[in-house]
């Protein structure tokens, strides 16, 4: 059988801006549920895989620095680079040409870095 993603889980300092940044730049469809008594998690989908985000206090990671990196193909580095400002992203870089492709990168609300490239237009 090959290696595949089953799903992925990101523990979560800053929920409510995590949750609004990964639905309107990501469109991860992250709804609540609760497992257990006073846990709120929220499930969705980010590209094509599972996503929970879990609040670190459940999670309890202790990292001073993301140790992945997500870099997802856009349809328009432009404009998913501006949806992400306005959802509580910090830049890293700004859009960039790298050989065929339009490159920027942001944190996320959290600080986790991720990337956006677009093929450049023939």
């Amino acid at each position: 059988m090959p290696i595949s993603i089953d799903a992925l889980t990101l523990a979560v300092t800053n929920m409510d801006d995590m949750v609004t940044f990964y639905n309107q730049v990501l469109d991860a469809n992250l709804n609540s549920f609760e497992p257990f008594p006073d846990a709120t998690l929220y499930k969705g989908t980010l590209a094509g895989i599972p996503l929970t985000l879990c609040p670190n206090t459940i999670a309890q990671v202790d990292a001073q620095q993301n140790r992945q990196q997500f870099r997802f193909r856009v349809e328009s580095a432009h404009d998913t680079f501006l949806n992400a400002l306005n959802n509580g992203a910090t830049e890293i870089s700004a859009i960039e040409e790298q050989g065929d492709f339009l490159i920027c990168a942001v944190y996320d609300p959290d600080g986790n870095s991720i990337v956006f490239v677009q093929p450049k237009p023939a």
